[in-house]
This record gives C-alpha cells, structure tokens and sequence, in this order.
C-alpha cells in the first residue's frame, strides 16, 4: 500500500469518519477501477450501473473476498424513479458523501451528419443531465474537502470519426465542471476532470474500426502503451487526497503522452 492510501487511512479512523464515495458507471472498466482503488483506501464506495448484473456480481464477490466496503446498486439515471429510488437508497445509510466520480457514459457513434436529435438527446442525458440532477439532489450532503471528478475524453476538443454525439456531451460535461468549480471552491470543494487516451475496455467494443483505432493510439502514445483503467483510477486517487486541495477546475491528461503527437 503507498504512503498515499496509507495516509487517507489515517485521516478517517472510525465508521463515522469513513469517507463516502459515489461512482456512477462504477462496476466496470475504468469506474471498476476507481471503485476499488477508492475503497481500498477505506472508503466506502456506491458503484452505480444501469444493466450488466454480471460485472456488479463479479465485483461485490472481489469485495467480499477482500473486505471492501462497496455497495453495487442497479439504478438506471435516466428513470425517474430509479434514480429516486437510488439516492434514497445511498442517503438512507450515510449523512454525508465526501466523493463524486462521474465515469458513466455512453452514446451513439454516427457521422455528425446524421446524429437525430433523439440520439443526442440521449447521449446528453446519460453522460451530463444525470450527473447534474444528481449533484443537485447532493452537494448539500458535500462537506468542506469533497471532491467532485468527471471522466472526460480527448473527443471534447477533437475530432474522432462517428464521434460527434459522445464528443459534444464530453465538451459540454468539460464546460459544466469548470462552473461548478468555480461556484464550489468557495466551500471547500474541489473539482477537476481526469480525461484518459484511449483505454481498452469493453466500451470501446462500438466504436467503428476498433482494432485500426487501437493500433494507431499505440503508434502516437511516446510511452509505448496505452492507458490502464487503473492508471485513470490512480489520477483519481490523487485528486481525492489531501495534496490535491489547491487542483481545482483542472483537466488532467492522462495518455502517455500520446497528445503530444
């Protein structure tokens, strides 16, 4: 364990002290990721999904097996009611939530051209409008110290072929954060972005020419491989920790270099 975890160990003994984290998106790929590397620092982590049962089975048995404190809760954010029923769930067990991970996400992948206004509609709605409604029904649970974090993407500031309806909602989610960094820092809340190179996940399984788009990240990445769900989760880490207070309303690239090229 690094002198890093150990020491947000030690700053919250105690299950009244615990630090409470919530991450939507947070049983597979790089949420996975961040939900452990969080709770292995002694929080104890909500991880959010919409559907895949399967990874939330698999990561509540990891969590078991290695007395982590994480509760998997299936709530699709775009239903009314789930996502009632899903803050009432998380607020009904704790009086304070010191941590925000945004990393759900999804979209359509057409040209610009002929994204509808439907398709748009949808993908704003997962990967900005929810985390938005979620953060009004929540920062007043936030105290002095809590951190909110959104998983960007490069495609908020560059083109990427078929990917004009995830990149705008990306765009639009960068812009939100910085506002609500400016208008949260005055409370003692910190927040930033972390947007990763191109991770292999099962996520990137819709975008068109896969196997073509992976090879040619490798060829521009300086570091000569690309970015690991738990390189994203480390970032993320440390803009939870005590030494990141004064990183605020900040975009960390986390590519290996690749933007560089």
């Amino acid at each position: 364990m690094s002198s890093m975890e150990v020491s947000l160990l030690e700053s919250h003994h105690g299950e009244n002290n615990r630090k409470v984290a919530i991450v939507t998106g947070g049983t597979r790929g790089i949420g996975r990721a961040i939900t452990l590397m969080l709770a292995r620092t002694g929080c104890r982590v909500y991880a959010i999904y919409a559907r895949n049962r399967q990874a939330a089975e698999s990561l509540t048995s990891e969590s078991m097996c290695n007395g982590l404190d994480i509760r998997c809760i299936r709530a699709d954010l775009t239903d009314t009611e789930a996502f009632s029923s899903c803050l009432n769930t998380i607020t009904s067990e704790t009086a304070h939530i010191d941590i925000i991970v945004h990393s759900a996400a999804s979209g359509v992948h057409r040209p610009a051209p002929e994204l509808t206004r439907k398709q748009l509609a949808w993908t704003f709605e997962i990967n900005v409008f929810t985390i938005q409604k979620m953060l009004v029904e929540l920062l007043p649970l936030m105290p002095s110290g809590g951190r909110l974090i959104g998983i960007t993407s490069g495609g908020a500031t560059h083109t990427m072929p078929s990917y004009g309806a995830v990149g705008a909602s990306k765009g639009a989610l960068d812009a939100l954060f910085r506002h609500h960094a400016l208008d949260l820092a005055p409370r003692g809340v910190s927040v930033n972005l972390v947007c990763p190179g191109m991770v292999v996940t099962d996520a990137i399984d819709a975008f068109p020419a896969k196997e073509e788009r992976v090879k040619e990240a490798l060829r521009r990445t300086p570091s000569g491989r690309l970015t690991t769900p738990e390189d994203v989760a480390a970032i993320v880490h440390f803009l939870c920790s005590d030494a990141a207070a004064q990183v605020v309303g900040q975009t960390l690239i986390v590519d290996g270099g690749c933007a560089l090229t």
